[in-house]
């Protein structure tokens, strides 16, 4: 089934803050990608918003990028308005590709606030590691400027790789030929290739301009977006297992009649809730917990999705899986 089939990957209807117009169901999504096309069209269409040598008046390189330099000088901002230009049109255009497969799936799997998260603390995270090294291991000049949405588009990968490491996706080899990837083995060939050319470009200096991108920004955004999403509790064996037993029921065809909740939650072993309650000791911890608070937050998820989900229902998920992991390893 593909991803957005799916009804974990659905966005609820609900009505647009803007009111009706052409405006009408944008979000954050939909936002920091105007953003990027409405600053690609005024610094390239328009030729607003460049950086110009002083004598010869030639425009040097878009303004908003970020360097060693610009920061020193107090230009604080361009460590995010960089995440925002871009150094070309092919650049721009891979970029968006890129950025509308996983920032829409990022989106919707966790709402606003935690992709905003992403997206900023990912370009940020890879900005820092990409001048720290050009300035205290490569030694690149301080006023090389750095620009792209590249590393907040890792980050959002690594959150969606997080969230559905066992979803399967279709990758276009060399924009030709078509071929299946879970998206957790994609977004590990692609952050290692970045590692090793990045290592590489350390020692060979006379590398082809091709490849010669910010390979470090792009592992810096992979990194802080892997933390970010763990450290907001997503990920894990034991959440991942609690989340792909509601999946796969999702999954199944719908039937005719009352909606049954399920009483049982498959983790790395079958678990019924009403079995353990009469084989358990009475008012024991877990099965109330199952009961009273797991399942509905279960069925919350098949219908509202992962991001509907507050802080503490999230911690409820993680308490439950952790102790009927250890249950199940100590029969």
């Amino acid at each position: 089934m593909p991803l957005y089939d799916r009804d974990y990957m659905r966005e609820p209807s609900a009505p647009s803050p803007m009111g009706p117009g052409p405006l009408a169901g944008w979000n954050a999504f939909h936002w920091i990608f105007a953003a990027n096309t409405i600053v690609f069209v005024a610094q390239y269409l328009f030729e607003i918003g460049w950086v110009v040598d002083p004598q010869t008046q030639r425009m040097l390189y878009p303004m908003g990028a970020v360097s060693v330099r610009e920061l020193s000088q107090g230009h604080v901002w361009t460590i995010f308005t960089y995440m925002f230009v871009h150094g070309s049109l092919g650049h721009y255009l891979l970029n968006m590709v890129f950025y509308w497969f996983v920032g829409r799936a990022v989106y919707q799997l966790f709402g606003a606030r935690t992709f905003l998260q992403v997206y900023i603390v990912a370009g940020l995270a890879g900005a820092i590691l990409e001048m720290a090294v050009g300035a205290w291991i490569s030694h690149a000049p301080p006023e090389v400027p750095l620009v792209g949405a590249s590393a907040s588009i890792f980050g959002l990968l690594m959150a969606m790789a997080v969230a559905i490491p066992e979803e399967r996706v279709t990758v276009f080899l060399s924009f030709i030929i078509p071929i299946q990837a879970r998206i957790w083995r994609l977004a590990m060939v692609m952050i290692s290739i970045d590692l090793g050319l990045g290592l590489l470009s350390l020692v060979w200096k006379d590398m082809p301009e091709s490849v010669k991108v910010a390979h470090f920004a792009h592992v810096g955004g992979a990194l802080a977006g892997w933390y970010l999403l763990r450290i907001l509790g997503y990920g894990g064996k034991n959440y991942q297992s609690l989340l792909r037993s509601r999946r796969g029921r999702l999954s199944q065809p719908a039937y005719a009649g009352p909606r049954r909740r399920s009483r049982a939650i498959d983790l790395e072993v079958d678990v019924d809730v009403e079995a353990a309650r009469r084989q358990n000791p009475k008012n024991d911890p877990i099965v109330e917990l199952m009961e009273d608070d797991v399942n509905p937050i279960l069925d919350k998820i098949g219908d509202h999705g992962i991001g509907s989900l507050t802080d503490e229902e999230r911690r409820i998920l993680e308490r439950a899986s952790r102790e009927i992991d250890r249950r199940s390893k100590k029969s």
